[in-house]
């Protein structure tokens, strides 16, 4: 088979690549492709990212796609059923984006920017000026909180909440079932975990049943709640979620994934078509829950394993369901 590679050749991604060369020599390798590569019409398997959707029009014998992170609702899904491509994710990072989540979150509670900023302008908080209480920050110690989604990223989360010892409840689409470790109960609708809780994560993934899951209606019905968001833009709507921190709905937000991304090669661009990035009441963080170092090589890892088992017996080990889109 032919296997080619769109990840950088400058990489972590080459000697990884070698390796796979060197335990399957009867296989080609190609590193370095790109939508303009020639060699498009001969590949039996694609390693890669943010694979530009033009190049699946271009293949024809294409097989499988292996992607080493976990969402697949950037692909077109559309044609790789039509072509019968089978579509292998990894979720090596769910730890670290609960981890992200966390510190958003503690963050907010503890004042960490406001008074980071503050300071290095050399303005003091705390009862060294002479403030009282108004000037304290907060605890998230036994706070009530809802994780909407309880895969991998939810469970990891709601372990690092019991170490605050937060009640903590989740909500999934499919009600029932066996309560995941770490939750204290799970809830049968998402209007009941929103209500009972302070703090709302929402860890789903992006598909056409999340989209605008959180309405503008439900968003100005969350007065005082604390709103964290590392699953997708679209789940939360717009305009809503503007309103209702613009209008002190929401306590706050602590947001890592977006509505509008730049370019690539771009580094300046706005995030949204309102200006919730500016507002005093939110924590920003420019979509990188997933990206540390320690799950850029569990990432690695994993897939590699994905591609070894294809290799070795025609299925690999996490196969996405393109229709559900996760």
């Amino acid at each position: 088979m032919i296997i080619g590679s769109f990840m950088p050749k400058r990489s972590v991604w080459a000697p990884a690549i070698a390796q796979l060369r060197e335990e399957f020599p009867e296989h080609t390798w190609l590193e370095g492709l790109s939508e303009d590569s020639p060699e498009l019409d001969t590949l039996d398997i694609i390693l890669g990212g943010r694979v530009p959707p033009s190049v699946f029009l271009k293949t024809k014998r294409l097989k499988a796609l292996f992607q080493p992170f976990t969402g697949v609702n950037h692909l077109p899904s559309e044609i790789l059923i039509a072509q019968g491509v089978q579509v292998y994710n990894v979720h090596s990072n769910a730890f670290d984006v609960a981890e992200r989540a966390l510190a958003m979150t503690l963050a907010f509670y503890a004042r960490i920017i406001e008074f980071h900023n503050d300071l290095k302008n050399d303005i003091w908080h705390g009862f060294w000026v002479g403030k009282g209480a108004e000037d304290n920050w907060d605890s998230i110690y036994g706070r009530t909180c809802a994780i909407l989604g309880t895969g991998a990223i939810g469970q990891a989360l709601a372990g690092l909440l019991k170490a605050f010892h937060c009640q903590v409840y989740g909500w999934h689409k499919s009600a029932g079932g066996e309560i995941p470790e770490h939750f204290d109960a799970l809830v049968p609708t998402m209007a009941e975990a929103i209500d009972a809780a302070e703090i709302v994560y929402i860890a789903l993934p992006g598909t056409a049943e999340t989209e605008n899951l959180l309405s503008r209606e439900i968003l100005m019905g969350m007065r005082g709640k604390f709103l964290v968001n590392v699953g997708r833009g679209a789940i939360v709507n717009e305009e809503g979620l503007y309103d209702a921190l613009s209008q002190g709905v929401l306590k706050g937000a602590a947001i890592d994934t977006w509505y509008n991304y730049p370019k690539d090669g771009d580094v300046v661009g706005a995030p949204s078509r309102y200006s919730i990035n500016k507002l005093p009441n939110v924590i920003v963080s420019p979509h990188v829950g997933g990206s540390t170092n320690q799950a850029t090589r569990k990432s690695v890892d994993t897939t590699l394993q994905n591609i070894r088992a294809y290799l070795k017996t025609g299925k690999g080990i996490w196969l996405a369901d393109l229709r559900k889109m996760y």
